[in-house]
């Protein structure tokens, strides 16, 4: 089975440098399917991927290598080739050498943190996988610690950012600063800006708004019985509405934003039945497409754009990869080491 065409959802096939614009305040989301495959059979492209490098020889080889590590170091670094690139025989062996580099680990943090928000934050605390994600590769956590780990991200009274260990939370899902930034305004207080930024992060759901009239009705009642709306609310693996019903409640008191906790008993989301947060997101990263969605967020950190059908045999085993360690380093590693990258 090629897994670049096994997903269950839809996402788009954009740059991570891409800003959407800014967040609609609407609750009421319809599915984007922009995913376009290349139509030649396999067959074709299949002699693409032998490696030059295995056919050259004296200053040739010397060229292929120089070009492969200019692009390994572009990839990884964003910048020119290094010395420890350029010296070696084959830079593709330096790749899990780059991968603990300071370098690389603070670019692929703000990789995640453009991925998996709009816009940037407008204070630090509120671009909360920025510095977890850079906290989870400093300390080779499984990438689904970003998501379901014991952390807090918070700042402090000097405005300084801190990952810090706490039994109760969830990945940066719990931290005070990402909660109200995505708290939503659904009339009832029902999170489904949560609920569809915990879908996106994870398993990369894409979705957008079915109206930009502000005057639309957006009510529980519509989302339910308007077949547009109900398919993305109701239906389906990633039905926002059940998914929110398990997530803290938003009450404001006082002009001031509160959680209270849910009161909606046991919903059927992500093939399981989820009675709160921490069920949810365990259930989205024990997922086949959060094993998806890792590798093409590898794809598109290290290319700039989501995987080719010609290429599933490398998607394939990026997927092998990064189920055997759980790290999203193996992802990148196993794309970024494979002969193709270096054509």
């Amino acid at each position: 089975m090629q897994r670049t065409l096994a997903t269950k959802l839809d996402m788009t096939n954009e740059t991570w440098l891409a800003v959407e614009g800014t967040e609609l305040a609407l609750d009421s989301f319809v599915r984007k399917s922009s995913i376009a495959w290349f139509a030649l059979p396999l067959a074709v492209w299949a002699g693409v991927s032998v490696s030059r490098r295995g056919n050259a020889e004296g200053n040739d080889l010397k060229e292929v290598n120089e070009r492969c590590a200019i692009r390994l170091s572009a990839a990884l670094l964003g910048h020119g080739t290094t010395a420890e690139f350029a010296a070696n025989p084959n830079p593709q062996l330096y790749v899990d050498t780059v991968l603990n580099d300071a370098r690389f680990i603070d670019r692929f943090a703000r990789f995640l943190n453009a991925s998996f928000n709009r816009v940037p934050g407008a204070s630090s605390q509120e671009d909360a996988a920025y510095h977890l994600g850079k906290y989870v590769l400093e300390h080779n956590e499984p990438y689904k610690s970003l998501f379901v780990g014991p952390f807090n991200v918070d700042a402090d009274d000097k405005g300084n950012v801190a990952v810090t260990d706490n039994p109760e939370g969830l990945g940066y899902f719990r931290s005070l600063p990402w909660m109200y930034r995505y708290a939503g305004n659904e009339g009832s207080g029902l999170k489904l800006v949560t609920a569809y930024r915990i879908f996106n992060n994870t398993v990369g759901l894409e979705l957008v708004a079915t109206t930009a009239d502000p005057n639309a009705d957006v009510s529980v009642t519509t989302r339910d019985t308007n077949p547009t709306c109900r398919g993305c609310h109701f239906e389906g693996w990633s039905a926002l509405d059940l998914a929110a019903r398990v997530l803290t409640r938003k009450k404001v008191v006082d002009g001031k934003v509160q959680f209270i906790p849910p009161d909606s008993g046991p919903q059927l989301v992500a093939d399981r039945t989820v009675s709160n947060d921490k069920e949810l997101v365990t259930a989205l990263v024990e997922s086949e497409n959060f094993r998806f969605n890792a590798c093409r967020l590898a794809f598109k950190f290290l290319y700039g754009r989501t995987e080719n059908a010609c290429e599933s045999n490398v998607f394939d085993a990026c997927v092998d990869a990064f189920t055997a360690t759980g790290k999203i380093q193996s992802a990148i590693a196993s794309i970024a080491k494979d002969p193709s990258f270096c054509q």
